[in-house]
């Protein structure tokens, strides 16, 4: 009994050091409220992009935030409105690809924004209207993958686009046609995980070598769900929560784990919280999870860390505000989780979660 009390008590100080590492700032709120935005990380500066109003309408919003500064600024609208658009940049150039149009349908518009022009120009458009895109870059080039088109078929679509030849080029198609998947690039692979066809979850995970120029099936992902989060460390790929293959069962609070080295999937501790739609990244080596909807129907505030190493969940202080269909990045030893839903509406609120090493 005493064992186990001191256990318990070890347990404790251990999570309780882990979370004494992570502090939540509030920051200044951006200056549109709005959920299903995109955003991208160029030079220290953060960009947020499109994204839907309170009646559900996309909006042309463009908005960038400087954390040396703490101000925002309203930059100039895109040409198309729109949400949940895919959105790379390479160099001083922000792409936004696809997406929902305001007739809550497809877009095949392409349109580039030039920092140092403070302008947008169209690029050639998507070879149909599609959303749910993956999107990476790669080479100075940007990739996309699969996307749902018009008819609400999934399509399995790899392509390569060069913003200077304003061209796309045709790579061999995934094997697995699908939307709203994942893609991670890496060590000159890239890796597409998950998505949908239709309303079914897909868990099929699948790589493309462009050293040898072919897909690859990898193992599949343990279990089948919507509105999961994906995120890569170094060496490993997670797959944790979202809404479970049956919808009567709610979220799911899964921690999946694939071995990029070993090839394997292992199933980790599950997440303390049962939760989809949620943020997650990677801050040090660990995971963090913070946000989504949960089973009660209402966004979260709950936040979590995972460490890998120990296969230990520890519960961090609430996020501020509630979030989920939000939209984040990662800067500098912090996360930004920017807007999306709260228990109010569509939300302009940005918190930020820092990491600080505490000194041994």
């Amino acid at each position: 009994m005493a064992d186990k009390k001191a256990r318990k008590k070890a347990n404790k100080a251990a999570s309780d050091s882990i979370a004494a590492q992570y502090q939540w700032e509030k920051i200044t709120d951006m200056p549109t409220k709005r959920v299903f935005a995109t955003s991208t990380v160029v030079e220290g500066n953060i960009y947020v992009i499109g994204g839907c109003d309170e009646t559900g309408s996309p909006l042309n919003s463009f908005e960038m935030y400087s954390p040396t500064e703490k101000t925002w600024k309203v930059l100039a609208p895109m040409p198309t409105s729109r949400a949940g658009a895919a959105t790379v940049h390479i160099g001083k150039k922000i792409i936004v690809l696809g997406g929902v149009s305001q007739a809550q349908a497809p877009l095949d518009e392409v349109e580039l924004y030039d920092i140092e022009e403070s302008a947008w120009k169209k690029l050639e458009s998507l070879p149909e209207k599609l959303l749910g895109l993956s999107a990476a870059v790669r080479d100075g080039k940007v990739l996309i993958a699969g996307g749902m088109a018009a008819d609400t078929n999934p399509k399995e679509y790899f392509l390569s686009f060069d913003i200077e030849a304003n061209r796309w080029q045709s790579l061999p198609p995934m094997p697995t046609p699908r939307y709203a998947s994942s893609g991670f690039l890496r060590d000159n692979k890239f890796y597409v995980i998950g998505g949908r066809q239709g309303k079914v979850p897909v868990n099929t995970f699948e790589v493309f070598d462009f050293d040898e120029n072919k897909w690859q099936k990898l193992p599949n992902i343990p279990s089948k769900r919507v509105f999961p989060g994906y995120i890569m460390s170094e060496t490993q790929i997670f797959s944790l929560g979202g809404l479970n293959q049956n919808p009567k069962n709610g979220f799911a609070n899964c921690c999946e784990i694939f071995d990029i080295e070993k090839g394997e999937w292992t199933v980790g501790t599950p997440m303390p919280s049962r939760r989809g739609d949620f943020t997650t990244a990677v801050l040090n080596g660990k995971v963090i999870v913070a946000g989504g909807l949960g089973n009660e129907g209402k966004p979260l505030e709950a936040a979590e860390v995972y460490d890998p190493a120990t296969n230990n969940w520890t519960r961090l202080s609430h996020v501020p505000s509630t979030h989920c269909s939000c939209t984040s990045v990662t800067l500098g030893g912090s996360i930004y989780i920017i807007g999306g839903l709260s228990l109010n509406g569509p939300s302009s609120c940005v918190d930020v979660l820092h990491f600080k090493e505490r000194d041994v």
